[in-house]
C-alpha cells in the first residue's frame, strides 16, 4: 500500500532575504553533511572516519525565469547572504518550516535555450543549522 504521506514539489513556499522565490521552482534539493576525517593508521585494514561534529549544507534550485520583474534575481546574486525559508508543504498551520538562518548564494546561471523557457540555477551554502519548526 502507498505511504499516504508522501508530497510534490508543487506546494513548495520559498523566501530567501525577505522576498519570495518560490513561484517557478521545478526543482530544488537540500544536502546536509557531517565534515569528518581519516584518521586510519598503517596496520588497519580499513579507513576509520571521526566525525568533526561540524556540518554542511547545500540547497541546489532550478527554476524559470522570471522576465516581468528583477526581483527574484536581484535577490539570488552570488555573495548575497540573508535567511532561508523553506516549506515543503506550503505555509498554512502546522506545516513544516524549515530556516536557516544564514545562507550564502554561491552561483547563479541562467540557461537560454532556443526552444524551451529560459531556467535559472544556484546553490545556496549553509552557514547555519537547519530549524525544524512549524507554521
Amino acid at each position: 500500500m502507498a505511504n499516504t504521506g508522501r508530497i510534490s514539489g508543487k506546494d513548495l513556499f520559498i523566501t530567501f532575504g525577505g522576498t519570495e522565490v518560490h513561484g517557478d521552482f521545478t526543482s530544488v534539493s537540500v544536502a546536509d553533511a557531517d565534515d569528518q576525517i581519516d584518521v586510519t593508521a598503517g596496520a588497519d585494514t580499513h579507513h576509520y572516519w571521526l566525525s568533526l561534529a561540524r556540518r554542511d549544507g547545500t540547497s541546489d534550485f532550478e527554476m524559470f525565469y522570471d522576465g516581468a520583474t528583477e526581483t527574484v534575481w536581484d535577490a539570488i546574486a552570488p555573495g548575497t547572504a540573508g535567511t532561508l525559508i523553506m516549506a515543503p508543504k506550503g505555509t498554512a498551520s502546522g506545516m513544516p518550516k524549515w530556516t536557516w538562518t544564514r545562507a550564502l548564494v554561491k552561483n547563479r546561471n541562467v540557461a537560454m535555450p532556443f526552444n524551451d523557457g529560459m531556467k535559472v540555477t544556484g546553490v545556496w551554502q549553509f552557514s547555519s543549522l537547519i530549524g525544524e519548526t512549524t507554521y
